[in-house]
């Protein structure tokens, strides 16, 4: 009998070891989108872009309307301030990376800039609301005072 209660045990704390650094890691995204920021990562469609290359850089970015303001953990070196001209949900014209990283729930975006286009990776979970505010579109809402 102890054996089966073991077994209960150790699936049930397995689970929950799986599943609570998730909740808590959802949970940190939608805080830290309210404060103005949002993990991120980036890499360019091809050659550099900003001195950027076509290898995953992955970090935090403040984001506002037409801005991004990339502090990267991994990847690149420095801080990169990128003006968005446009922004779009990544198509299938633009193909993986040799190594698509960070591996998980996150949304693609193609960035323009004047230097070239870049692709951003946003979580899912604030991925879509991330794109809105960084739209240069909402720029100009809020510079007309709409």
């Amino acid at each position: 009998m102890s054996f089966f209660l073991a077994l209960i045990f150790d699936l049930l704390f397995g689970w929950l070891w799986w599943v609570i650094p998730d909740e808590v890691q959802r949970r940190n995204d939608r805080k830290r989108f309210l404060e103005g920021e949002v993990r991120c990562a980036l890499r360019a469609v091809k050659g550099r872009v900003l001195n950027i290359g076509t290898e995953w850089s992955v970090g935090v970015a403040q984001i506002s309307p037409g801005m991004l303001h990339f502090t990267p953990a991994i990847g690149i070196v420095g801080t990169r301030e990128v003006r968005v001209l446009s922004i779009r949900d990544r198509d299938d014209s633009i193909g993986p990376s040799k190594h698509e990283y960070p591996v998980g729930a996150w949304l693609d975006f193609v960035v323009t800039t004047a230097a070239g286009e870049l692709v951003v990776r946003f979580p899912l979970e604030v991925g879509d609301a991330a794109a809105e505010v960084l739209s240069p579109s909402n720029h100009s809402d809020h510079d007309s005072g709409t």
